[in-house]
């Protein structure tokens, strides 16, 4: 629950910066494309970049800082404590390549409460994407497009992730894009209530 009240507090705060931030910047220095847009595809942009700001802090604050703030990962069943220099002394390097390999230890080793949470969440942290970038980009409004774009910002979070001293998995990127497949069908059912 520590670490969940930590990730919370400081989502909710990174959210409300950088919404308020991002559209005062965008209403004073970027009227031009202001002008081209809805007051609530504006408000929607504003909420998608707090987003942005809200799972950039889920996904690269660094283990080892959250076991200086007091955090037992251990316990939590969180990723793995360390930084880079201690998983190249340790081997294996924190990396999966095993598809289905994490969800399953996860489903047989974990208490059902973190085993939903780390498989959900992972799912859930990226339906926002897929709902909201073919509601605020017309170049991504294909399904193929939406997914392209996931896979790719999915495979850079990875690799940011090694080097910050978080694991590396392919069950993340499953559980993202799968996730972010979840939002893009909410798009295509209700997304369009959003924009008129």
């Amino acid at each position: 629950m520590k670490l969940m009240s930590f990730f919370l507090t400081r989502g909710i705060i990174a959210f409300l910066i950088t919404f308020v931030v991002f559209s005062l910047v965008r209403t004073n220095f970027f009227k031009k494309l202001k002008r081209k847009s809805s007051a609530k595809r504006e408000f929607l942009m504003s909420i998608f970049v707090g987003y942005m700001a809200l799972i950039s802090l889920f996904l690269f604050i660094p283990n080892i800082y959250l076991a200086n703030k007091g955090v037992d990962l251990t316990s939590e069943n969180f990723d793995f404590v360390g930084d880079f220099k201690d998983r190249i002394i340790q081997g294996g390097w924190g990396v999966n390549l095993i598809p289905f390999k994490t969800i399953s230890s996860y489903i047989k080793y974990s208490r059902a409460f973190h085993a939903a949470l780390n498989i959900l969440g992972n799912m859930l942290i990226f339906v926002p994407m897929g709902f909201m970038l073919p509601l605020l980009y017309d170049d991504l409004r294909s399904y193929k497009k939406t997914l392209a774009f996931t896979v790719i910002i999915c495979i850079l979070v990875e690799t940011i992730q090694f080097f910050v001293g978080r694991s590396v998995d392919i069950d993340d990127l499953i559980l993202n894009v799968a996730g972010a497949s979840m939002g893009y069908l909410l798009y295509k059912w209700k997304g369009k209530l959003f924009l008129t």
